[in-house]
Parts: C-alpha cells; structure tokens; sequence
C-alpha cells in the first residue's frame, strides 16, 4: 500500500484484506515446507509483543534476535515492532557445539547496542545468561515459546517512518561489528524501488537463501 508509513502498517493492511493469504514459505528441509498467513503472523507477533512487554522490554529499548530462518524469526521481528521496541538481529551459530564461542563474538554487538532482551532458541539460553555478565543492559533472555501473551493487554505504540526498524550489524570479520540504523521509511523505499524496477505484482513469488 503506498500510503502505509510502516512495516506495521503494511501487515496491518494485508490482515484487513486476504488474513488467509499466504505471506511465506519457508522450505523446512527437502520434503517439508511450512507456510505462514498474514493473519497467522499477526495474531502470533501480537502474542509475543504482549510477553515482551510483560517481561519489561520498554518501547525504544533494542531486542536482540539470535535466530535461524523459520516461523519464530517472524514472530520475534514483528512482536519486538509491535511492542515498540527495536529489533537488532544477530547470526546464529551455525552448530550447536560452537554456541560458546558464538555468545563471545555476540557480546560486543549486545553491548554496543544496548540490547534489553535476548530472543534465541532453547540450545542457547543456558550459555546466552552467562554472557548477562559481559553485558550490563541484558536483563532478560528468552525463546519464542516462552513469548504468548494476552494481546489484548497490549497497549499500542505510534510508529513513525523515522523510527528504528532494523539495527543491523557488519558480520564482524574485518574489524569490531558496526551497526547501521535501517527506519521503517528506508526499508519502504528499498521495497517499492525493488518492486516497481521488476514490475512485481501479488501474485508474484520471491526465492530468497540468504
């Protein structure tokens, strides 16, 4: 919609129209695929945002994502949105035996970017708290599981174009991580700037691997 301001607003808009219609498939391994609605994705980021509020992340403060591709990443990145908060999303390990090392890497982009919460998956909880620590700002770690909360006791949050959207952070491997602040009307503008030079349509579909 071009008169959506927001990436909350333009989820906002698709639940309003086609709840049903599929927003991603997400290829789970060669046989099985999941598929998640505009209307699936609403209710359960609402669900999360209320827990993260519950749990005292505060609208403004940064929430960290170390999650894979899957349901629970969109539910985290629109919950944290939808909370008023801001969503700083960082690499996952690759295998679980490296989750250890991994948290050291992470800690400073948790502490650069002042992150409240941690969102990750439940391997990684138990070494993720001994990096609360390292990092005064981290009070709380959770998984996606743990987030289902009453949406009707969320109170909503104004969202501006000029708002965060993504803080995201350099992989690192040249120097300390940097992060680069992505607000809502930058990633509109990439969107429909991608969208209007393919001539992309809603009957088209997008393959993505990154």
């Amino acid at each position: 919609p071009d008169d959506a301001l927001t990436l909350t607003q333009v989820l906002d808009w698709h639940v309003a129209r086609h709840p049903q219609r599929v927003h991603t498939t997400l290829l789970v391994d060669d046989e099985r695929t999941e598929t998640l609605t505009y209307g699936q994705l609403h209710e359960r980021a609402l669900r999360t945002a209320a827990a993260l509020r519950a749990h005292g992340l505060a609208p403004g403060q940064t929430c960290a994502l170390m999650l894979p591709t899957s349901q629970d990443y969109f539910f985290a990145y629109f919950g944290t949105l939808l909370a008023g908060a801001v969503p700083v999303p960082i690499y996952p390990p690759v295998r679980r035996s490296e989750i250890g090392d991994h948290m050291r890497r992470q800690r400073s982009v948790l502490g650069n970017a002042g992150a409240a919460m941690l969102i990750t998956v439940p391997e990684a909880r138990n070494i993720a708290r001994l990096s609360r620590a390292m990092v005064p700002s981290l009070r709380d770690i959770r998984c996606v599981e743990d987030l289902a909360g009453n949406p009707a006791q969320l109170q909503h949050v104004a969202r501006r174009p000029e708002d965060i959207a993504l803080l995201q952070y350099t992989s690192g491997s040249t120097g300390t991580p940097k992060g680069v602040i992505l607000s809502h009307a930058n990633l509109l503008a990439n969107i429909r700037g991608a969208s209007r030079g393919v001539q992309a349509t809603g009957e088209d579909v997008f393959v993505s691997w990154l």
